[in-house]
């Protein structure tokens, strides 16, 4: 048995390596990575953030909650044929050709694989492999279910989690044409997790393929991808704190989905509520927090008063000074300064040392200084809103 279930383990691990998703995940965070990039450069002069910040700091949560639905899916006996992860894969790529992550939402990814299954697998008969429409429409509504519900509370926690350092900083043009700064929240979550798979179901296309035998019936186990996400921005307050808002709201839903997702156990109704509640509180969350923000006063902008961070380049002097996104530098080496050339003459004005008074977003005012050094970058590594980026290409908000 322990053999059995080893020889399963090996080549389900190896059957992920076959799954487009896989690859197309690491092609599209490359493709954003290079996107967002060429945009720093055309708006600040400078790429702000590397390659694969979308990624940063989510490999944690992608190993807790692929054993957590391992756990889930093996232990609970959850069975799902090969053509539903093939059609949850499928419907995956299509919404990243949107390249909004907010799309990559489990209730979309879920709910539309859901309706593809029940409503178009049985039109679709003559084009799929054989036994494909039988296995898409009869799909376990309930296994389904509980699986979106997961994963959503896996975003959930992606918003949660985000920090002041994950966001990244755009330039784009205001109501009036004026240039102001905002802040996006972009993030990618890959989940690996095994599933069981029934015996017959894999057959047509890999007979070679290992099974073990529980309670009289035969299964396999597959490594299967998921790939999740979280996509949005604030211009009026930081944008740590807009995701947070949202994730407290898509962990209420998610709750709400898998409690549900659990009482169609009872009534298989309940299944075809939790796909369209999800959907339908998804949508609503985005647009919600969407025009909300529309309605907020402009937080990264300009001002007489002094110059507002809009970003901190990682690693640079300005990150060492503790300089953070969303204050307000109002003096620098004892000069008033409210606009980028006096700010950097004032810097100059000291080669040796750098005091700045701050003032931050509570209102306080705090003083950072240090030695400057030769070689320094004398950009300080500070990204400001100001109207000399006329030529920035406006990003789509």
């Amino acid at each position: 048995m322990v053999n059995d279930w080893l020889t399963e383990l090996l080549y389900g691990i190896g059957n992920f390596f076959l799954n487009p998703l896989l690859y197309w995940a690491v092609l599209l965070t490359l493709f954003v990575s290079n996107r967002r990039i060429r945009k720093e450069r055309n708006n600040f002069g400078t790429k702000v953030f590397g390659f694969g910040k979308e990624w940063t700091g989510t490999w944690v949560l992608s190993l807790i909650f692929g054993l957590l639905l391992t756990a889930v899916s093996v232990g609970a006996g959850i069975v799902i044929a090969p053509a539903v992860v093939f059609l949850v894969s499928a419907v995956t790529i299509l919404l990243t050709l949107l390249l909004r992550f907010t799309w990559l939402s489990s209730a979309y990814i879920f709910g539309f694989s859901f309706l593809l299954a029940l409503g178009a697998a049985p039109y679709a008969a003559d084009y799929l492999p054989n036994g494909w429409a039988d296995n898409l429409s009869g799909l376990n509504w309930i296994s389904f279910a509980i699986i979106m519900s997961i994963v959503m509370l896996a975003e959930a926690v992606l918003l949660l989690t985000t920090k002041q350092e994950d966001t990244l900083p755009e330039l784009v043009k205001g109501p009036r044409g004026r240039w102001i700064g905002q802040h996006r929240f972009r993030k990618l979550l890959f989940i690996p997790f095994f599933l069981l798979v029934p015996a017959g179901a894999i057959e047509p296309f890999a007979p070679w393929w290992p099974f073990f035998h529980l309670n009289g019936s035969s299964y396999g186990l597959l490594l299967v991808p998921l790939l999740t996400g979280v996509d949005g921005f604030a211009k009026g307050r930081p944008a740590f704190i807009e995701a947070r808002k949202q994730g407290k709201m898509v962990l209420l839903l998610a709750l709400l989905t898998l409690a549900v997702s659990l009482a169609s156990m009872y009534s298989y109704y309940f299944a075809i509520a939790a796909f369209i509640i999800a959907l339908i509180g998804r949508e609503a969350i985005t647009l919600s927090f969407r025009n909300k923000e529309r309605k907020r006063a402009m937080y990264y902008t300009e001002s007489s008063s002094g110059m507002f961070v809009l970003a901190v380049i990682p690693e640079s002097p300005a990150d060492r000074l503790g300089l953070l996104p969303g204050e307000q530098i109002e003096k620098v080496n004892g000069v008033r300064v409210a606009t980028e050339r006096a700010f950097y003459e004032a810097v100059q004005s000291n080669s040796q040392y750098c005091k700045m008074e701050i003032r931050d977003e509570q209102g306080e005012i705090r003083i950072k200084q240090r030695a400057m050094y030769e070689g320094e970058p004398h950009e300080l590594g500070i990204i400001f809103v100001q109207e000399q980026h006329k030529k920035a290409v406006p990003i789509s908000s």
